[in-house]
């Protein structure tokens, strides 16, 4: 069960093409300027992690709680997508009978740094059955999700490709069965 979810994971963007040696840092020119940007998760005592973007070719950006850890958890980590976006990678497989790992797409469609896609990946340690995902492209207001094995079905979604900056603190109504 955990390689099917680790597969899930992995197909739904989380494959890093570079990538600096600190999984907390990521050197990346996102918005296609030509000047490399750095995007550093600062994760506070509590488990939140900050997103800090500097190098942009003007003010840092600062998007408050973009990631977590939860209690026992990894630490959140960064990655590039094969399609040049930035993934932010929270993952919880230490403790609890529920695991999961969620995967906030940042790019730069529109001359700001947006979450443009969200996937939620969980399945149970206890119950080798009890697993799903839901992977959400708010670009296109379109999603699926599949639960315990069942058929994966289409949805549609009203959350916009948020800026980074308003990711954590704008009211969200996620689709059923999208935690």
């Amino acid at each position: 069960m955990r390689r099917a979810a680790l597969g899930l994971l992995i197909l739904f963007g989380t494959s890093a093409v570079a990538q600096d040696a600190d999984p907390s840092t990521l050197s990346f020119d996102l918005n296609g300027d030509g000047i490399v940007e750095v995007f550093t998760l600062l994760v506070s005592e509590t488990g939140e992690a900050d997103l800090r973007i500097s190098e942009t070719g003007g003010n840092d950006v600062y998007a408050a709680g973009i990631g977590s850890t939860g209690p026992g958890a990894d630490r959140p980590v960064l990655a590039i997508r094969g399609d040049g976006q930035v993934t932010i990678t929270s993952h919880h497989d230490a403790v609890g009978a529920i695991r999961w790992s969620e995967v906030l797409t940042l790019g730069f469609p529109d001359g700001t740094y947006r979450i443009t896609a969200y996937s939620y990946v969980w399945w149970s340690e206890s119950d080798l059955e009890s697993f799903g995902y839901c992977e959400l492209d708010l670009r296109s207001g379109k999603g699926t999700v599949e639960q315990n094995g069942q058929p994966r079905f289409d949805l549609l979604t009203d959350i916009p490709a948020l800026p980074a900056t308003m990711w954590a603190s704008a009211e969200k109504v996620m689709p059923m069965d999208c935690p």
